[in-house]
């Protein structure tokens, strides 16, 4: 197999060397130091200048190395000559041409390689010129200009015919090493910058003290240099001082505030046009005409001003260079000038998207108000400070009454619009002192630090009424509301952060209680209220597995018959030392807690085997209604799929019950319960809407969500009597229904006025204490069987 590393015309290179009478010859200065540089500026521990001979790599010079020589097929150097580019090896054990090499694999362990070919003045390649070292390791393509200027240098000593002409070229070319090695230095100094300007921004550091690192960083490399960064100013039109550690201090004051445009120095013009302004002699300039004086006294010969532009192209401030001469800048100048602003300009973007992020992590992305998050860690801050000075505090949690009506009758755009108002009206009443919070929804919180007496809470919070109840003119709406304030006092009310705020949120609902609009102290009472609370939810996680829970069952009869067709469900809880619990009391307990999840699928499921059987025993069309929450047809939940497969379970068809729902719940998250009632709805499970006409205005909903029945509100039907409103209302609510195909069921019929007035008016269905109170199972069955009248 040929050998890869042998020219075509090795032969002719051969004689070349041998002509020029170096091979063998004792060591020379001019040639140990070539190498000397090269390891001097590539910081490495080895050198050489090599000859490849015919089967030899021979080092003329190789200041260190233990060999004088080794075999040409054991180096790299008989691959670098085949070529005119540096060869540079960056790993030697991950290269297949050195891996195996003994320099490699044994003493020296060298892991690095970088060489250029050495040409002979008629053009042939006849040695090299290498660097090595024991670690990996990278070439920049400035170091790679380096290494093939030392290669001529080396050419130059090989062909040298006199001394003098050896001279003068070792002299150009140590001028061109010099100035490489002045760039490499220069670019090393600027990473150095780099690289610690970039880890105080990794590190989150306050963006003056970056800034100041960049300026003090260029004058430690540069004494004769005094620089300066200078920011633009919210509104842009004015320069602040960020960072100038070496300028004068009345000098600093006169630019900070400095007003931007065109001839107001270098900066102000910098900052103006966008580009860069170098002033080589201020004395002189008609930029500097307004402030010589200044620079004068300052000692100021020249000034070099380079925008600090972000990559939109906005101005965000200016570094400039000053001297204490007349200066004119050079390229490197103009390079540290352009890097340094650049640096600037990622410190600000950073700090810009923290403050962002602060911002958007502790305000309230609607009002600007501070959030909850935020509020927790000052209250827990002014906690402190009351304990340690001995003073109290007061905590006022609010919320705007009968908002979720304008939200719903109005938009959400304007409820948004309202709470910005609210916002407003509401940092107007407080002091500066005082801190204003919004929570979530139209739930705020006011914190009221270093209170000296009441009589201050009661001005604050009869301000804040007296605000709030002014009317809010948002877009063509006037809008009202008011607000239930419910006040806490520290240490008075609460010895802790987190029963500081229950017990405020627990006096405004004592406001709300009171009848809105008002303010309400948190009294001892309240606290009771909250622990008998908490004891009644911890006792409902336990009433179902305890069996604490049961159903009662009120007949619904058709009217026109009186036949009895369906029932309601109707949910008790019997505990084991209270007795019997109101679902008025428990059910709103069960939502706060999560636990009507697991209730509303309890009740599912006993309705379900109730059904099936009564289906079996009396008709089989028979329905049951039952009443569910809102919470159950959220996304979080699975209700819906379970209903649906316990009705397959218990061989049901899907009409066998139905699901009753309030008005409330189809006026909000309307894609969302239109999506799982349209589930249920496709399965054949019927809908009815309970309490109708007690809450907003949802006639537009009713064909939305192809409702089956209407249960009219008790409150109409009790009321109702000939000729009046309520009847005409009962009349027009049935006249309506059926007009969009959907049955009507009365609730609360107690006399047989009102049973006539239903039956002439057309309703189809009705219950109430008059027709059957709600009954156990045994109850109802014994009445279905002992009374003909109820037959189904």
């Amino acid at each position: 197999m040929p050998d890869l590393t042998l020219f075509k015309n090795e032969t002719q290179r051969l004689l070349a060397l041998q002509a020029l009478n170096i091979l063998d010859t004792p060591p020379e200065e001019r040639f140990d130091r070539i190498t000397r540089i090269a390891m001097q500026v590539f910081d490495v521990p080895f050198a050489m200048v090599s000859l490849v001979d015919a089967k030899r790599l021979w080092f003329k010079s190789s200041p260190g190395f233990y060999l004088t020589e080794t075999s040409r097929a054991q180096s790299l150097c008989g691959y670098t000559i085949l070529t005119d580019e540096v060869l540079v090896v960056e790993d030697t054990l991950l290269d297949s041409r050195s891996a195996n090499k003994p320099w490699v694999t044994e003493e020296p362990h060298l892991r690095f390689y970088a060489g250029i070919a050495i040409k002979d003045s008629q053009g042939f390649n006849i040695g090299t010129l290498s660097i090595l070292d024991h670690q990996p390791r990278t070439l920049t393509p400035g170091q790679i200009s380096i290494l093939t200027e030392l290669a001529k240098v080396a050419e130059s000593e090989v062909n040298a015919a006199d001394l003098s002409q050896v001279t003068a070229k070792l002299i150009q070319s140590r001028k061109q090493l010099h100035q490489a090695v002045s760039q490499l230095r220069h670019n090393e100094q600027l990473n150095r910058l780099r690289n610690q300007v970039l880890e105080l921004i990794a590190r989150s550091e306050p963006l003056t003290e970056i800034l100041t690192a960049i300026v003090t960083g260029v004058e430690l490399e540069y004494p004769d240099m005094m620089c300066s960064i200078l920011l633009m100013d919210d509104t842009g039109t004015k320069l602040t001082l960020k960072a100038a550690p070496s300028m004068p201090d009345f000098y600093n004051q006169a630019v900070d505030g400095l007003i931007i445009g065109e001839n107001v120095g270098s900066c102000g013009t910098s900052a103006y046009t966008g580009k860069r302004v170098v002033v080589e002699d201020i004395a002189s300039h008609p930029l500097w005409t307004s402030y010589t004086e200044l620079a004068a006294r300052a000692q100021l010969g020249s000034c070099w001003s380079e925008p600090i532009i972000d990559p939109e192209g906005k101005v965000l401030g200016t570094f400039a260079i000053y001297h204490k001469e007349k200066s004119a800048p050079s390229a490197r100048d103009f390079h540290l000038i352009e890097q340094s602003a650049a640096l600037a300009s990622i410190s600000i973007e950073r700090a810009q998207a923290n403050k962002l992020i602060w911002q958007q992590a502790n305000f309230d992305g609607l009002t600007g108000l501070t959030n909850r998050n935020l509020m927790r860690e000052l209250l827990k801050t002014a906690l402190k400070n009351s304990r340690r000075n001995q003073q109290k505090l007061a905590l006022i949690c609010l919320d705007l009454d009968h908002f979720k009506a304008v939200n719903d009758s109005l938009g959400h755009n304007i409820g948004d619009e309202l709470l910005i108002e609210c916002a407003k009206r509401l940092l107007n009443c407080t002091r500066e002192s005082d801190t204003v919070a919004r929570l979530g929804g139209d739930e705020f919180l006011i914190l009221i630090p270093e209170l000296k007496n009441e009589a201050l809470i009661e001005d604050i919070a009869g301000k804040i009424l007296s605000s709030l109840s002014q009317p809010f003119q948002l877009q063509q709406e006037l809008v009202y509301v008011s607000a239930s304030l419910g006040i806490a006092i520290f240490p008075d009310d609460a010895a802790d952060l987190d029963d500081l705020l229950k017990n405020a949120d627990q006096a405004m609902y004592g406001a709300k209680s009171s009848g809105r609009g008002c303010f309400h102290y948190f009294t001892s009472g309240m606290r009771a209220s909250i622990q008998n609370r908490l004891t009644l939810i911890n006792d409902l996680r336990k009433a179902i597995d305890n069996r604490e829970l049961h159903l009662l069952y009120q007949p619904i009869f058709e009217i026109a018959s009186q036949k009895i067709y369906k029932a309601e469900a109707l949910l008790r809880w019997h505990h084991p030392s209270r007795g019997m619990i109101s679902p008025a009391d428990f059910i709103p307990l069960a939502e706060e807690s999560g636990l009507i999840i697991d209730i509303g699928n309890w009740v599912f499921e006993q309705a379900c085997l109730q059904v099936a059987k009564w289906r079996k025993q009396y008709a089989e069309n028979f329905q049951i209604s039952i009443n569910t929450s809102p919470l159950q047809y959220r996304n979080n939940t699975d209700s819906p799929s379970d209903w649906l497969a316990w009705l397959a379970n218990y061989q049901l068809d899907a009409d066998a019950l139905t699901l009753e729902i309030t008005e409330n719940l189809l006026m909000n998250d309307y894609d969302q319960v239109n999506q799982r009632l349209a589930q249920l709805r496709d399965s054949g499970m019927e809908i009815s809407i309970d309490d109708f006409g007690t809450g907003y205005s949802s006639l537009s909903y009713l064909k939305k969500f192809h409702i089956d029945y209407l249960k009219i509100d008790k409150s109409f039907i009790q009321k109702m009597s000939q000729g009046s409103d309520d009847l005409i209302i009962c009349e027009a609510m049935v006249v309506m229904a059926k007009k969009l195909g959907i049955k009507v069921i009365a609730e609360g019929i107690e006399s047989t006025e009102q049973m006539q007035l239903l039956k002439d008016m057309g309703c189809q269905y009705g219950q109430g204490y008059w027709l059957a109170k709600p009954l156990t199972v045994e109850q109802f069955e014994t009445l279905l069987r002992s009374n003909t009248r109820y037959k189904v």
